[in-house]
């Protein structure tokens, strides 16, 4: 636990011993007294040289430090039909998509939009994204005396280390996110290509319900293998979605077809054998609830059924003599 910012007790001590002519700082009105006379020191013997030392582990540049990548990167390059958010085209993009009234949570996103704190962290960095957008008290203390969510914040069921090395899956996150907000799941299939664009039309026209997609990078032409991330906004006109990437440091913030982005969620995770897909994330006491499915004036009909009790139940316990489905290992969704 962090404590509040204190003046340590050690300094205050060493302060009041000062000579009374070295007043401590902001006291110089202090009176001043002459310093004790120095007695006289025998001269010291003269010492071997001390051999030079090459740096210590904590000195070495991170590349060079054992188990450290040989290799680094800053970023790479968006393939050519992904338009990043911070282009010409991008912006453009962009204002349509708010001026047509399909960017309306974008706002809460990315005013707590965190980069994930870990490579494997997509999912974690995402749900808290998404739960501090819906404005959720986590209930317990981030730092300081203020509570409040990141990733390295939501404890998975699995050992910290684990997750830190090898991220989480689709069922995992679900696991997760069941545990702090209401979730509808719809994997691979279970949605098809046209529930998938209503569902993007609602979430985009709201502020309090988000999409986060688990989605394949191969199949976008990027680089990794599986992903997090939420859906910011949007554009009717071109039929593109604006993907917050949560990897910030890999990829900005993209554009891309939904046709493409439906194709990405249906290869199978290696891990499980099963296709990723999305999640609807919102509160589980919304101030004017409506209920799943119901229509916005002027808003695209949408399909929002509860979870169905063969996917995952309502909530889920990661403990206990039965754990849940969420509880396998797995490998890094990144």
């Amino acid at each position: 636990m962090v404590s509040l910012c204190r003046r340590p007790a050690h300094t205050a001590a060493a302060a009041s011993a000062l000579p009374l002519h070295e007043p401590p700082c902001g006291s110089a009105s202090l009176p001043t007294a002459a310093p004790e006379p120095i007695a006289p020191q025998a001269p010291i013997a003269a010492q071997e040289p001390i051999a030079a030392q090459g740096p210590t582990a904590a000195q070495e540049p991170p590349a060079n430090r054992p188990g450290s990548p040989k290799t680094t990167f800053y970023r790479r390059s968006l393939p050519a039909h992904l338009v990043s958010f911070t282009s010409t085209d991008g912006r453009q993009l962009f204002k349509e998509a708010l001026n047509d009234g399909f960017a309306e949570g974008y706002f809460n996103l990315a005013g707590n939009f965190t980069v994930q704190s870990e490579p494997a962290y997509c999912g974690p960095s995402s749900l808290a994204m998404v739960l501090n957008a819906l404005e959720v008290d986590p209930g317990r203390r981030w730092k300081g005396v203020w509570r409040w969510y990141s990733d390295e914040l939501l404890e998975s069921c699995r050992p910290a280390a684990d997750v830190k090395a090898n991220g989480i899956t689709f069922d995992q996150f679900l696991c997760l996110a069941s545990a702090h907000a209401h979730v509808v799941v719809k994997r691979g299939a279970q949605a098809s290509r046209a529930e998938f664009l209503r569902d993007i039309q609602y979430v985009t026209r709201r502020d309090d319900v988000f999409m986060v997609l688990s989605f394949a990078r191969g199949v976008l032409g990027q680089t990794g293998d599986g992903h997090f991330s939420p859906v910011g906004a949007y554009h009717p006109r071109t039929n593109r979605a604006l993907v917050l990437d949560s990897a910030r440091y890999k990829y900005p913030s993209w554009f891309a077809d939904v046709d493409l982005l439906y194709d990405a969620l249906q290869p199978a995770d290696p891990e499980t054998g099963r296709p990723r897909g999305y999640f609807l994330v919102s509160r589980r006491d919304p101030p004017h609830a409506q209920a799943p499915g119901q229509q916005l004036p002027g808003a695209c009909p949408v399909d929002l059924p509860e979870r169905p009790a063969d996917v995952f139940p309502t909530r889920l316990s990661c403990g206990g003599s039965q754990p849940a489905a969420c509880c396998s290992s797995g490998k890094p969704a990144k």
